[in-house]
């Protein structure tokens, strides 16, 4: 009991500075060396009580990611995918969340920032290139990048 009551404060410690996924709590608990009775009860009691709701979690990281740190579908199909998070949830928050138009503005401002940073100008295939470049990093597909470097480039 007192063994549960250590891991289930461990776990609102952890949702208290910021939404976790379910694996993420899971992952946590198993390094701080609780055992997996302990760790299957603590995520029972927090799903119970709705401290954990992977929807709700996708839902909070891409708004999250979009706000501070802009990048493509891709990239936060990947970081979801690595934090636990269902593909039928993942697809349908970004679906909901992020439409092209969306994706495509947050390319834009990348792109922005990126041709701020080159300093020759004079090479049109080289800059295309490293926004190309800077972009594909970060997680936007062919078809955007594309659209933002005929907007934004030439």
């Amino acid at each position: 009991m007192k063994e549960k009551n250590e891991a289930l404060q461990f776990a609102m410690k952890l949702i208290g500075l910021r939404m976790r996924s379910v694996l993420e709590i899971k992952t946590r608990l198993e390094k701080k060396g609780f055992g997996t009775k302990i760790i299957n009860e603590v995520l029972r009691d927090l799903e119970k009580y709705r401290y954990t709701n992977d929807e709700q979690f996708a839902e909070s990281y891409i708004n999250d990611r979009m706000n501070f740190r802009p990048c493509g579908n891709f990239l936060i199909r990947k970081e979801l995918k690595e934090k636990g998070v269902e593909e039928n949830i993942i697809e349908r928050k970004i679906e909901e969340l992020i439409g092209e138009e969306i994706e495509i503005a947050s390319a834009k401002k990348l792109a922005e920032k990126k041709l701020r940073t080159i300093s020759d100008k004079t090479d049109k295939s080289k800059i295309n290139q490293k926004v190309r470049s800077y972009l594909q990093s970060r997680g936007y597909s062919f078809d955007i990048i594309s659209r933002v470097i005929e907007d934004e480039v030439e």
